[in-house]
C-alpha cells in the first residue's frame, strides 16, 4: 500500500512539474503575441477574444471528442476480445514454428491447414457476426487472431478422449496386444519427437519395421522431425556397452499387410503423433509411465530386462529351458515335464537307439535353440549373438565343449530329435524344381511330414495329430535352409515332393474330366469346373491304402498355374 501511494505521489509531482513548465511556455507565447501587436489594438483585442471566448470552447470540444474516441476504442477492443476468445475457443487451431505450418483439431481428428484457409475462416466469421464494430476492425482482428494462433504450439495440444480411444483401438490389434502396451509405445514415440532421451535404445520386432518407417515418414513430412530414432530392430554388438539404456518394447507378433495400415496412417497419422506427445507430457516419459504408473510387474520386468539382468542370467534361463545334461538323471526327469508329448517321444527314441552313441549338440544346433529361446521370450532375434557361445562355454558348459569338433558332448534338447527327423524328411523327400509354378505350401509340408512319420505311433497306438507347428516349421527351414525362397510365410518356391506328385494327380483328374466334357467352354469356366471336379475326384472312391495321396488337394492357384503352363 505504501508503495502504491508513493508511486501516486511521484506521478502527481511529475504532472505538476509538466503543467508548470507548460504554463510558463504558454504565458511566454501570449506575451510575445501581445508584444508583436502592441501598437495594434484590433489585433490585441482579437488575441484576448480568442483566449477568453473561443479557446475554452475549442478545448472543451477537443476533450469531448478525445473521450469519445477513447470510449469507442475501448468498446471496439472489448468486442474484439470477446470475438477472439469465442473464435479460438470454438476453433482449435495450432501452429508449428519450425516450418510455419498450421493445424486444426475438430475434437475428433487433427488436420493440416494453410494460412489462407484460416484467414478466410476468420473473415467469414466476422462477416457472419454482422457486428459493425468488428467490421470496422476486420483487418486488425484478423491479424490479432493469427498472432494468437501462432502462440498455440501443436506439440502442446491435448486431444479429446474420442481421439485417444480411436488411436488405441487402431494400435491394439496390430501393434500391441494390451492397452498398457499401446500407451507405452505411444509414450516412446512422444519422447522421440520431443527429443527427451536420444541415447535410449528401444528394441522392436522386425515385423514392425514398415509400420514404424511409415509413421516416421509422416512425422518428417509434417514437422521435419524424427519419431523413430531410438527404435532398433536388431541387436548390435556396440549395444552391449550401453545396456543401461536398452528397453524391450512388447508388440504383436503378427502384422497385417502394409496396404492395410498404410491408408489408416495417412488419415490418422497426425492423430497418433499428437496422442503420443500428449502421453509423453502426461507421464513425463515412457520410462516414468512404466516405473511409476504401471500396475503390471511382469510387463515392467520384461521391458527393463536388458537393463536389470546380466547376459549370464539369460544364458542360465536358456540352459534350464532348452538343454539337458545326459549325465544328470534329474535333468532328464525335469525335461519330461517341460517337453511336449511329441518332443518327449522323440527324445526317448533318440536316447534309446543308435543315436544314443552321439549324444551331443553341434554349435549350429545350439545357435538354433538360442534363436528359438529368444523368439519364444520375445527378445531381440540376435541378442548377445557375439558373446552367447563364449559365455556358454566359459561359464556353464566348459567341460562339455569339444573345440576340435565344435560340439557340446552329453548335452541334448527335447527340441532337436524332432528337428533332425524333419531335416531327414526334407533331404529324402523334397527336391528342387525350377518350373515357375512349382511350390509347396507350409501347410502341405507339415501334412507330408506327418504322412512320412506314419509308421511312428504314439503310446496309445494312435498317430499324433501334430508334430511340427507351421510357425516352427518355418523357423527350421529359414535357419537350416537359408537358400530357400519363402513367400508370405506360406509358400516355399521351386521345390516339389517325392511323396506327393501334384502334377500327376491333376493330370489323372483332368483325363477323366475331359472324357465327360467334350464341349468348348471358356478358359475361366473350364478352370473353375475342372478344379471342382479335381477336388471331388481326389476324395472319392478308392481307399487310402490303394491311393496313398487320397484327400491331398492342391490349391486353386497352383491348379490354375499348372493348367496355364500346359497351354503356353
Amino acid at each position: 500500500m505504501f508503495q502504491f501511494d508513493e508511486e501516486t505521489l511521484d506521478t502527481k509531482s511529475q504532472n505538476t512539474q509538466s503543467n508548470d513548465r507548460l504554463i510558463h511556455l504558454s504565458c511566454d507565447a501570449v506575451q510575445k503575441m501581445y508584444e508583436k501587436y502592441e501598437e495594434d489594438l484590433y489585433m490585441t483585442s482579437k488575441i484576448h477574444h480568442y483566449i477568453s471566448q473561443q479557446l475554452p470552447t475549442l478545448l472543451e470540444n477537443i476533450k469531448h471528442n478525445r473521450e469519445k474516441n477513447i470510449q469507442r476504442n475501448e468498446d471496439h477492443s472489448a468486442e474484439q476480445e470477446r470475438f477472439i476468445l469465442s473464435f479460438l475457443e470454438q476453433n482449435r487451431y495450432y501452429y508449428y514454428n519450425a516450418n510455419e505450418s498450421y493445424y486444426y483439431y475438430d475434437g475428433t481428428t487433427y488436420k493440416t491447414k494453410t494460412e489462407d484457409e484460416i484467414l478466410h475462416h476468420i473473415v467469414s466469421s466476422i462477416s457472419e457476426n454482422r457486428n459493425p464494430m468488428l467490421m470496422n476492425w476486420k483487418h486488425k482482428t484478423k491479424v490479432s487472431i493469427l498472432k494468437k494462433i501462432k502462440e498455440r504450439n501443436i506439440l502442446k495440444s491435448i486431444p479429446d478422449s474420442i481421439t485417444i480411444q480411436t488411436v488405441l483401438e487402431h494400435l491394439r490389434p496390430i501393434v500391441c496386444t494390451t492397452k498398457t502396451e499401446c500407451k507405452y509405445f505411444l509414450s516412446i514415440i512422444g519422447d522421440n519427437i520431443l527429443k527427451k532421451h536420444p541415447t535410449r535404445i528401444h528394441y522392436l520386432t522386425p515385423l514392425m519395421k514398415n509400420y514404424i518407417k511409415c509413421l516416421n515418414n509422416i512425422c518428417v513430412n509434417l514437422w521435419n522431425n524424427q519419431c523413430a530414432q531410438t527404435f532398433k530392430f536388431k541387436y548390435h554388438e556396440k549395444h552391449l556397452e550401453n545396456l543401461e539404456e536398452c528397453r524391450l518394447v512388447p508388440s504383436a507378433q503378427i502384422m497385417p499387410k502394409v496396404s492395410w495400415y498404410e491408408s489408416f496412417l495417412q488419415k490418422k497419422g497426425l492423430d497418433i503423433l499428437c496422442v503420443a506427445i500428449h502421453y509423453s507430457h502426461k507421464y513425463g516419459s515412457s520410462d516414468e509411465y512404466i516405473s511409476e504408473g504401471l500396475t503390471e510387474p511382469e510387463l515392467q520386468t520384461y521391458i527393463f530386462s536388458l537393463k536389470q539382468r546380466e547376459p549370464k542370467e539369460f544364458l542360465n534361463d536358456f540352459i534350464k529351458e532348452y538343454l539337458v545334461n545326459y549325465e544328470n538323471s534329474s535333468d532328464m526327469e525335469s525335461l519330461s515335464v517341460s517337453a511336449s508329448p511329441q518332443d518327449e517321444f522323440f527324445l526317448q527314441k533318440h536316447s534309446s537307439t543308435k543315436e544314443a552313441n552321439n549324444k551331443s549338440l553341434s554349435s549350429t544346433e545350439i545357435q538354433y535353440l538360442w534363436k528359438l529361446f529368444l523368439k519364444n521370450h520375445k527378445y531381440p532375434s540376435n541378442l548377445y549373438q557375439n558373446v552367447y557361445k563364449k559365455i556358454l562355454v566359459e561359464d556353464f558348459l566348459f567341460s562339455k565343449y569339444n573345440s576340435d569338433l565344435d560340439i557340446f558332448e552329453n548335452v541334448g534338447s527335447s527340441q532337436i530329435p524332432l528337428i533332425k527327423k524333419f531335416l531327414k524328411f526334407w533331404e529324402e523327400t523334397i527336391i528342387e524344381d525350377t518350373r515357375f509354378f512349382s511350390e509347396l505350401e507350409i501347410e502341405e509340408i507339415a501334412t507330408l511330414f506327418r504322412k512320412w512319420l506314419n509308421p511312428m505311433k504314439s503310446v496309445n497306438g494312435k498317430r499324433q495329430k501334430y508334430f511340427l507347428t507351421e510357425s516352427k516349421l518355418l523357423d527350421v527351414l529359414s535357419y537350416f535352409h537359408p537358400e530357400l525362397e519363402i513367400g508370405d510365410n506360406k509358400y516355399v518356391y521351386n521345390v516339389r515332393s517325392l511323396i506327393w506328385d501334384k502334377d500327376l494327380d491333376i493330370e489323372n483328374a483332368l483325363s477323366t474330366y475331359k472324357e465327360n466334357h467334350t464341349e468348348n467352354i471358356s478358359i475361366l469356366t473350364y478352370l473353375d469346373e475342372a478344379y471342382t471336379f479335381y477336388c471331388s475326384f481326389q476324395t472319392m472312391g478308392t481307399s487310402q491304402e490303394e491311393r496313398p495321396n487320397k484327400n491331398f488337394l492342391v490349391s486353386k492357384s497352383y491348379f490354375e498355374k499348372y493348367i496355364r503352363s500346359k497351354e503356353s
